[in-house]
């Protein structure tokens, strides 16, 4: 039954969500327009982003805390899992260079170019680990 209803919930989002994309690639709005008098149909979309994006946060928190409650031994590995990412984080944070380029203008901080250059770090090592596990997979499946 649960499940129904997130399948029904799902497609319903989707829905909506074509909806909101196809009126804001109709609104006839242009990157040119730097002041929009009649923006409904784009500050709709983002709206309705933010809203999927916090459901999702949500949604994913409820499940974490009902597999914890449900089988406490499995919630070992989501641990694990997450250390690591916190991790690779705080590797990536201490890599990162604070500097601030003249390009970037007067509006961007130290403490914004840190956090960019640990997002950009975070992409490359998780990139390069993705990339070594399908090798490793590949090369582990020959040799058996």
């Amino acid at each position: 039954m649960f499940g129904k209803i997130n399948n029904i919930l799902m497609f319903v989002l989707i829905a909506v969500g074509v909806v909101f994309m196809l009126l804001t690639m109709t609104s006839g709005l242009t990157p040119d327009d730097k002041f929009c008098t009649d923006c409904w149909e784009a500050n709709g979309f983002i709206y309705f982003s933010y809203f999927l994006l916090i459901g999702s946060i949500i949604a994913a928190l409820v499940g974490v805390v009902m597999k914890a409650v449900s089988d406490p031994k499995g919630i070992v590995g989501s641990l694990i899992g997450v250390g690591g990412m916190l991790v690779i984080v705080g590797i990536s944070y201490a890599l990162a260079d604070g500097t601030v380029l003249k390009v970037y203008g007067p509006t961007v901080t130290e403490t914004a170019v840190k956090w960019s250059d640990a997002g950009l770090y975070t992409f490359y090592i998780l990139f390069a680990l993705s990339i070594l596990a399908i090798v490793y997979t590949g090369v582990s499946k020959f040799f058996k």
